[in-house]
């Protein structure tokens, strides 16, 4: 294909516009490298144009090869299944390249189909991806402190051929809004359950990294009628020894507001610090990232909800009548943990103490692994959440 057919299919893209409001409250504009061609497509509330790119800045740039470009154009591949084989690359925004795909109509050959939508919890507005069939049972991914939906890209194509994904920002984070509130585990698990009867959603499975694994714990304590079975990756869980507990107890997360300056090369080598071997992530992911977690950082709504979540997670009670591991014990719901042994932040210690208190779950410390299994190692996740699902769905049925 050459680069003159190349730009012919980008410049027809206003053709297959979907029109109406976009999505995005602003102008957005899109730069779409395929090959050696690059044009920039404009989306406005009304309108959808492409012009050659003439130095001026873009939300998103969007760069993949001609043949993976030919099969987005044909709808045998989506953005995102691109994205996660490492043949699609984004920077400036993750959040708005999501975006991109679902405004233009495209035929449907195989490829992933998603959805974004925003939706009111009557206190909050959550920003949720879909996708799979919508008659299929639900699955609740929840990412964790300072991350996004966007965590969970590399493995929801292979998850939304049997489930209902929804991956959603929790409030506070991403593209969600940012209301005043506790930001504790209690907090947003009672924005989920809002959320899921917005949605229509009797009984979910979940799937937690980090703090979302802690709010999957929280959510099968609070309401295991809700919820089907759990998965938690690497979950943050309440500290038994909390050196200067008091401290945290009385700061503000009002102090967020003066750390709006983050070296970039410091969230860059703090994001590579999660990972067991970061080379098993792509330079162009961690690109994304950093971009996507500095744009959100601006805002000093987010870095409250940022530094409330993180002292809540520290000041967590463990011990007591309402403390978190008593609570554990008595949980219902059919229970998945996997832990990184090269985890910095979460130790895999916590594995012997939820084996100790939860008999039923089915625990597991992955040695090459650190805190963020899904995106580092996004095959052998997909197939044991697979499989656990499966398993926790054949034991309910028998009854």
């Amino acid at each position: 294909m050459g680069a003159g057919v190349v730009a012919g299919l980008l410049e027809d893209l206003p053709a297959r516009w979907r029109g109406g409001p976009a999505p995005l409250p602003t102008t957005t504009r899109y730069r779409v490298r395929v090959g050696r061609t690059a044009r920039d497509v404009v989306v406005e509330r009304d309108a959808c144009r492409v012009e050659r790119s003439n130095g001026q800045i873009p939300d998103v740039e969007i760069i993949t090869n001609v043949d993976t470009w030919k099969e987005i154009d044909e709808g045998r591949l989506s953005g995102i299944e691109a994205f996660a084989q490492h043949r699609l690359a984004v920077r400036g925004s993750i959040e708005k390249s999501l975006h991109f795909e679902p405004q233009f109509q495209r035929p449907q050959a195989g490829g992933l189909e998603y959805a974004l939508e925003s939706v009111s919890t009557g206190k909050a507005r959550i920003s949720a991806l879909f996708a799979g069939n919508p008659d299929s049972q639900p699955l609740v991914l929840l990412h964790g402190l300072g991350a996004t939906k966007s965590s969970w890209l590399p493995i929801v194509p292979a998850l939304a051929a049997r489930y209902r994904v929804i991956a959603i920002d929790l409030p506070g984070f991403g593209a969600s809004s940012k209301p005043l509130g506790a930001y504790n585990a209690a907090w947003f698990a009672d924005h989920v359950i809002t959320l899921l009867d917005r949605l229509g959603h009797e009984r979910v499975l979940l799937a937690g990294n980090s703090m979302g694994g802690r709010i999957s714990m929280e959510l099968a304590m609070r309401a295991p009628d809700r919820v089907a079975a759990i998965a938690c990756l690497c979950p943050a869980a309440a500290f038994s020894k909390r050196p200067l507990v008091w401290a945290a107890r009385i700061a503000r997360p009002e102090f967020g507001i003066l750390a709006a300056r983050l070296p970039r090369q410091r969230v860059y080598d703090g994001l590579k610090e999660l990972f067991a071997a970061p080379s098993r992530v792509a330079d162009d992911w961690y690109d994304a990232a950093v971009d996507d977690f500095l744009q959100v950082w601006r805002s000093p709504r987010a870095r409250m909800a940022f530094f409330a979540s993180l002292r809540h997670i520290y000041i967590d009670e463990p011990y007591g009548e309402a403390g978190f591991w008593g609570r554990l014990a008595a949980m219902e719901p059919p229970a998945l943990y996997v832990y990184g042994r090269r985890d910095v932040l979460i130790t895999s210690r916590f594995a012997r103490k939820v084996r100790a208190t939860v008999a039923q779950a089915s625990v597991e410390v992955w040695n090459d692994c650190g805190h963020v299994p899904q995106i580092e190692h996004p095959d052998r996740v997909t197939k044991k959440l697979l499989d656990f699902y499966a398993t926790a769905d054949r034991k309910l049925a028998a009854g």
